[in-house]
């Protein structure tokens, strides 16, 4: 079972058991992975940990029959696996900000949590990407090796020169914000000429001491559509070309019909090394958009 399946049968678990009392073991056993990736999986592609999941569609489901029947609230909690009647309505009170009561005389509006779509999550070799997130990162500064490569060898060359800087050079920057985290920036400008620009490095507070051979660059103000590739994979591995069709689908998917358009010639490779553990890593692809009326 591949990585998205195993998702996609987490998924349909919680739902088959919405009317039951489920925890983490449960839901691991059941979809034959460990907890610790289970839980670093779903928390980094939803920006939610999954039993908050978990109790958020057992209170989405549970206001039909609020809605619905005129059924004990008692009766409703226990349907679905909560141990006492209180612990339900605190949950409910602490989610939708009103009791389960009032939403049977009361016209609000609530935002609750359908299943997720399996669809909007995509796999490539036992990893995943889930929808974008989006960000507005002020001015930084980054510290590497920059490389001029021929865009036709890129991918391979680029990871080269990424493991090179990673385990060889990074320990020369003295004034890293933390040399844990790798940026990998590309920059596209002179693709007319077939070359692309590679700086594997790390960020820097300022540009004021520069290591022998290396170059600084500022990267000014942007927002961002980040792509988060999550799963089992070393960063060492990473394959560029793979990871590039993968990301011209996600433009085509979500960005180039959300009304943004790129706002930079680079995008940057963002790895928090801190993370990659036990065959798992979380790779997030900076790319700058801008609004598509504002250029």
């Amino acid at each position: 079972m591949d990585l998205k399946e195993t998702i996609a049968e987490c998924l349909q678990y919680v739902e088959d058991n919405l009317y039951k009392k489920i925890n983490l073991d449960d839901i691991a056993t059941h979809c034959s992975i460990s907890k610790y990736h289970l839980i670093r999986i779903f928390k980094s592609l939803t920006g939610e940990s999954l039993m908050e999941y978990v109790q958020f569609r057992k209170l989405s489901s549970s206001i039909s029959d609020l809605k619905d029947t005129n059924r004990r609230v008692i009766d409703i909690a226990m349907d679905y696996g909560f141990d006492y009647e209180q612990s339900y309505i605190r949950a409910f009170r602490k989610k939708f900000g009103i009791t389960p009561l009032k939403i049977r005389v009361d016209p609000t509006s609530l935002v609750i949590q359908e299943k997720l779509n399996i669809d909007d999550i995509m796999s490539m070799n036992n990893s995943v990407i889930y929808k974008p997130a989006f960000m507005f990162k002020q001015k930084f500064y980054l510290v590497g090796v920059k490389h001029k490569i021929l865009s036709k060898s890129g991918d391979r060359v680029a990871n080269f020169y990424g493991r090179d800087f990673f385990y060889n050079q990074r320990h020369r920057i003295m004034n890293s914000v933390d040399s844990q985290i790798y940026f990998g920036y590309t920059d596209w400008s002179d693709t007319d000429n077939g070359c692309i620009y590679y700086m594997p490095s790390l960020q820097v507070h300022d540009l004021e001491h520069m290591p022998d051979n290396m170059e600084g660059i500022a990267i000014p103000a942007h927002k961002y559509v980040i792509f988060r590739f999550v799963g089992f994979f070393r960063p060492d591995d990473i394959n560029g070309r793979q990871v590039g069709r993968l990301l011209v689908h996600m433009y085509s998917k979500w960005i180039f019909k959300s009304g943004y358009k790129f706002a930079d010639t680079f995008r940057f490779e963002y790895i928090n090394n801190n993370l990659c553990k036990d065959n798992y890593c979380e790779l997030d692809i900076y790319q700058p958009i801008v609004e598509a009326n504002k250029m």
